[in-house]
Formats: structure tokens, sequence, C-alpha cells
């Protein structure tokens, strides 16, 4: 029942961190009776590009380890009923809309989407057939200042900041269509060198500083839990709020319009981590599976597929919006980071081009 039970969330895994999560193991593998099918896929849509992504992979249990290695297999994207593009397994293809309609036919409005995986033992599988879903117009990021009252490690009570980062969005799209949404959180924060020095040969540079945000914090709204056409200051993430603010954080949140059953899947997948604290522990129940078995001898497939309209929203906070944060320097030196910011990991000087 345990390994049932990883497989069934092993989806969320795979779409949550993308192509690279899991490593290929080679070890001794069980026989191929005890291996499972896993089939995850999505197809995303931005203004511009069109994203396919695919997975194929057999997880088993080896002893106390459940070990997951992709497999080889034909991978067939479907468009209106025809396949139309060959994927390759776990690696991610993008194409610009233009050029995907010219080549293969059809209009953004009118595509459906669906995959179809043959393995080297001639069976087939497919996913259900959807459309992807535009994004509403007029969604924006807002942030919030909150403090708490916390017990530190010696058990005073002390005040502590958080800036909690909130979505404001119709969940009807252009076409009238209620949709679901699902949100991942990315950020950039600003850190220039400020070194308590007298030296004349020190010039202090600026880093921009990629941050490490929560990759297994699903973040999803399902239409149907919404009574009216808006939503208002919806919970995405929440941050300490320390000397990354001190000069300037970006937020960059990719918002995805997916359908209400792929807004079930989600939800189920959030409650799961939640109630657990990791994506690999027992889910709360089943999650259901869009895969279906179409030719060859009989096998059970797990996963899912599902398409999402994308959208990019960014927003440059502000030292009142965010507490009135100092600067990690601000003081004294306290870190090498001070005179070098490119010791910070995932720092560059290089400006992100959407920095204003």
């Amino acid at each position: 029942m345990r390994i049932i039970q990883f497989i069934k969330l092993l989806t969320a895994l795979i779409l949550l961190v993308n192509a690279g999560c899991i490593d290929t193991i080679e070890v001794d593998l069980p026989s191929e009776e005890s291996q499972r099918l896993v089939i995850d896929g999505v197809v995303e849509r931005s203004p511009d590009i069109y994203r396919f992504f695919v997975r194929v992979s057999t997880t088993s249990e080896l002893g106390e380890e459940l070990i997951a290695s992709e497999v080889r297999a034909d991978i067939q994207l479907v468009l209106n009923g025809l396949p139309v593009r060959s994927l390759t397994n776990a690696i991610a293809d993008t194409i610009s809309v233009e050029e995907f309609h010219q080549l293969y036919g059809g209009s953004p409005e009118e595509a459906t989407f669906n995959i179809r995986v043959t393995l080297p033992d001639g069976s087939e599988f497919e996913s259900v057939t959807q459309k992807i879903l535009e994004n509403p117009v007029g969604s924006e990021i807002k942030l919030n200042y909150v403090t708490r009252q916390e017990l530190n490690n010696v058990d005073n009570i002390v005040e502590r900041g958080y800036v909690k980062v909130q979505i404001s969005t119709p969940v009807i799209n252009a076409r009238e269509e209620r949709v679901s949404l699902r949100w991942d959180v990315y950020g950039v924060y600003r850190f220039p060198e400020v070194a308590w020095t007298e030296d004349p040969f020190f010039f202090p540079k600026t880093c921009y500083v990629r941050d490490f945000l929560p990759v297994n914090k699903v973040k999803v709204l399902k239409s149907t839990s919404v009574s009216t056409d808006f939503v208002d200051g919806f919970e995405v993430a929440e941050l300490d709020a320390d000397h990354r603010f001190a000069s300037g954080y970006y937020f960059t949140v990719i918002q995805k319009s997916i359908s209400d059953d792929a807004a079930i899947y989600w939800d189920q997948v959030r409650q799961s981590i939640s109630r657990e604290g990791t994506i690999f522990d027992s889910p709360v129940g089943a999650v259901k599976s869009n895969i279906s078995q179409i030719g060859g001898d009989s096998r059970e497939a797990l996963g899912y597929f599902y398409t999402a309209g994308i959208d990019t929203l960014r927003h440059l906070s502000t030292r009142d919006e965010t507490g009135g944060q100092l600067h990690l320097c601000a003081f004294q030196t306290v870190s090498e980071a001070c005179c070098d910011c490119l010791i910070l990991v995932n720092s560059t000087l290089a400006k992100p081009s959407y920095w204003k």
C-alpha cells in the first residue's frame, strides 16, 4: 500500500520541480512485474510560447527504498485528435505559438491537446483531451507586512515580521470562462555591497540574488470554492521579513489557469503536503489518474496530464510595504558578503531584464 500511495503522488513531484528532479539510479531493480508505470505531462501556453513536458517512468520498491527511473517510450503530442509532434522523455520542448500553428494548423483558441505514449512492448496509453484556458485579465501582486509573537530558541517571546505575497484577480477570463488557478512564486533581491573600510581602492558592486523559495508549496484556487467573480488578497507565499527586502525584492508569480479537475488534483496534493510536510508522504485520498490504456497487454498506469494558460506577474517591493528592513551590513561588516556579494549563493552582477 505504501508504494501505491507514493506513486499516486509522484506526479506532483515531477511537475513541481520539472525535469531532472529525480536522478536515474543504476541498480539491480526488482522484477518487471513489481514495477509500476507513471505517465505525467503538461501543455502550457503563455502569450507567445508553448511548452510541452512529459515524463514516463517506473517506480519500484527495493528494500526500504523507492526507486524511480525513466523508461524508453514513444511520446506523441496530439493536437485536435491527430498526433503532430514527437516529444523526448523528461525534456521540456518549447516553440512559439505562431510557429506551432503554422506547422500544424488550427488556432490557439480552438486547439485541444492530449498525449499518446507507446512502450517498447507495444502497450499504448492516452490521456484525456483538454483545451487551454486563457488567464483572466487584471491580475496583480500585493504585499502585506505582518508581525507575530513567537518563541525563540531560548523560549523568550519575540516579535517577528513576515511578508505575505497575495494575488488579487478575476476568476473569469475574456471568453467568459470561469477558471481555477495555481501559482508558482520566484524571487530575486538586490544586494549592494556596504563595506566598513577606508580602502580607497574598494569599489562596491551590486549583486542580484535569486532566492530559494520552497518548491513543494502548492497554492491552488478551485473556481468552485469562489462565490464571486473576483478574489482579493489570496495568499500564495510568505517570507521572513529580513535584509533581503532592504534594497528591493522582485517577485515573479507564474499564474496558471487550469481546469476544475486539475485544481482538484493539485488541491489533493496540497492537502497531503500540509498534513505531512513532504510531497513523498501518503496522500489524504487517492489521486485520480486521467491516463488510460488503449492498446497492448493490460498494464496499470498512473499519472496525470493537464493544460495551463500562463500569465507572468511581477512586483518590485518597497521598504515601506515590507517593514523597513535594514541592510545586512547596515552597521558593521557582519559577513564576507558585505565586501564581496558574489559569494552569496545564486548571485550575479547581471541585472534582470525586467528590473526597473
